[in-house]
């Protein structure tokens, strides 16, 4: 029997959107990047919303059982689809993938530089808090489409949406939203998002809990900070706040036994008080730096201080 028209047209759609999933660096694309494929193949842009769903669920069938995507359960939380080839692919570049504005931070961005020899069992994932995601999908909606998005969401397609994943092939995904966005590069040849060695460290100082302990991130500044310190003392000068400054101070000048310029200047910020302590989510100790004017609650640094009067 021959093919109808309707099917044919379908058939087109389907062969063009392979075409471009083929070109995709990711794993993986959302409900909302498959929409706008369909869209911008359509012929004719002024169809009906029940057309519109009706068309766009054919063609997704037809991708589907081309074998070209398969939805990532579950669908609600994850709002996308896993592509052909990319069956191996690990739940950090999935996330990336399906989260435009999310990158691989904290003990994840550790592991991925090498500074950590721990494996976590679980993907640690910063990203903008809800209404900055809402301001940065309407941004790149109105990137992606130009004067078509108002068309475009009339007809009834879905708008990049924020994923709410728990867990990726797996693994238990935890997703930090934080109102300051951090630097991150992108790898290249890849969807995948990592937050730039400078931040590392500096997360390390600000979440010590999020980044192995305090130990550990004591470990690794003692292993890796000479290496990495015009990096540290860059981004540090850029986004530290004066605690981070001081903290920074302390381990790269009085642990690590490094010294740079910045530091005369950090060194201002150092002041008494209840709040200044090396790890912020520890108790207190009477033991202090005497040039950084901190509490260094940590044990393993004890020996070395000095006792308030």
């Amino acid at each position: 029997m021959a093919k109808n028209n309707k099917v044919i047209q379908l058939e087109n759609i389907a062969t063009t959107i392979a075409a471009q999933l083929a070109k995709q660096t990711g794993p993986a694309v959302t409900q909302y990047e498959l929409a706008c494929l369909v869209y911008q193949c359509l012929p004719n842009k002024k169809s009906t919303i029940a057309a519109t769903k009706k068309q766009l669920e054919e063609v997704l069938k037809l991708l589907q059982q081309f074998h070209l995507i398969r939805p990532i359960e579950p669908f609600a939380e994850t709002r996308g689809y896993q592509l052909f080839g990319h069956e191996r692919s690990t739940a950090i570049e999935l996330a990336c993938s399906l989260d435009p504005f999310a990158y691989v931070s904290h003990l994840s961005a550790m592991e991925h530089y090498g500074l950590t020899d721990r494996f976590s069992q679980l993907v640690y994932l910063t990203r903008p808090k809800a209404s900055e995601w809402a301001a940065l999908a309407k941004a790149k909606m109105n990137r992606d489409l130009g004067q078509q998005t108002e068309n475009f969401l009339k007809l009834g397609y879905s708008k990049l949406i924020r994923p709410t994943f728990k867990k990726l092939s797996g693994i238990t995904v935890h997703l930090l939203e934080r109102s300051n966005q951090g630097a991150f590069r992108t790898t290249a040849h890849s969807s995948l998002r990592v937050a730039t060695i400078g931040r590392v460290f500096l997360d390390m100082l600000r979440e010590p809990a999020l980044c192995g302990g305090l130990q550990h991130v004591v470990d690794m500044y003692t292993n890796h900070a000479k290496k990495y310190l015009p990096f540290v003392v860059d981004e540090l000068n850029t986004h530290g706040a004066p605690i981070d400054k001081v903290r920074a101070g302390y381990l790269l000048s009085e642990i690590c036994k490094l010294d740079h310029p910045a530091f005369a200047d950090w060194e201002k910020f150092a002041q008494r008080g209840g709040s200044r302590k090396l790890d912020p989510e520890a108790e207190f100790e009477p033991f202090f730096s005497d040039r950084w004017k901190l509490s260094i609650n940590l044990p393993s640094l004890l020996n070395n201080e000095n006792t308030f009067e």
